[in-house]
């Protein structure tokens, strides 16, 4: 199976009605990567969107342990489903926390974006939806961003210049 850079995390659906933000904005972060020379893995290109659930955690398991860091999108209302044990957006949270691959944290349309938002702030948030999720999020290091219009590419820039491509032998 072919290796990637990077694999982006995101939610599918939301209870707010904005079914397709996420998978738009993954389109989006995916595209701009690529044209950096980053492969990024994303579902909505590999699996078929009437795959079952062992399928998409198969998927998602066998193209996580090719890929060199993490990058999940978040969203306001992506982390409601957390309180489900279940849900496959908060097993890719956990996959990431308690692996040792960089994760990227860009959350996006925030209502009174922070600049310089921080980690322990991330807990917090977290807090809210999960224990365990904020307990291996306060336990290692993780990047978080506020993303928007206006730091789009330059965020994206930053990841490539820390991360970069992986090396192909």
């Amino acid at each position: 199976s072919k290796s990637y850079d990077c694999i982006i995390f995101y939610r599918w659906y939301t209870r707010d009605g904005k079914k397709d933000r996420g998978l738009v904005m993954a389109r989006s972060v995916a595209e701009t990567l690529q044209a950096q020379g980053i492969t990024a893995w994303l579902d909505q290109q590999q699996m078929n969107r009437d795959a079952t659930r062992e399928q998409v955690l198969t998927g998602i398991h066998n193209a996580f342990q090719g890929v060199q860091y993490v990058i999940i999108l978040a969203a306001p209302g992506d982390w409601d489903r957390f309180l489900n044990e279940d849900d496959i957006h908060r097993w890719e949270w956990e996959i990431s926390l308690k692996s040792g691959k960089p994760v990227w944290v860009l959350q996006y349309e925030t209502i009174y974006p922070r600049s310089g938002l921080l980690q322990i702030s991330l807990v917090h948030e977290l807090l809210l939806f999960s224990n365990l999720l904020a307990d291996l999020a306060f336990k290692r290091r993780i990047e978080v961003r506020n993303l928007t219009s206006d730091n789009f590419d330059t965020t994206l820039k930053e990841i490539v210049e820390l991360e970069g491509p992986s090396i192909q032998v």
